[in-house]
């Protein structure tokens, strides 16, 4: 009996040839503005992000005292679609990568 050799198989790394697709993180901020009502807002942030009451009435609140508020934080592709969104409703807000 001859002794045989060990087999060995190449076999690529896990993802290997695969490039992932990584975005930016970002956070949705929303503006105090003069326009629209403190409901209007909270009802904007529910359609948009389907925030419960509560933390779109918080949300609201941070934005009117403070001028400013993070509504949201996600990749940057969501990010932009629902900074659109509230825009489109007559809200102010931006993107800002973190």
């Amino acid at each position: 009996m001859t002794p045989t050799s060990p087999l060995v198989v190449d076999v690529p790394a896990a993802g290997a040839g695969v490039r992932a697709q990584h975005e930016d993180m970002c956070q949705v901020v929303l503006f105090n503005d003069d326009h629209n009502t403190m409901d209007r807002v909270v009802e904007c942030l529910m359609k948009v992000f389907s925030h419960p009451l509560e933390l779109a009435a918080k949300i609201m609140i941070e934005a009117h005292e403070k001028g400013k508020a993070i509504a949201e934080v996600e990749s940057e592709t969501p990010a932009k679609l629902h900074r659109d969104q509230l825009v489109s409703f007559g809200l102010t807000a931006t993107v800002e990568r973190i």
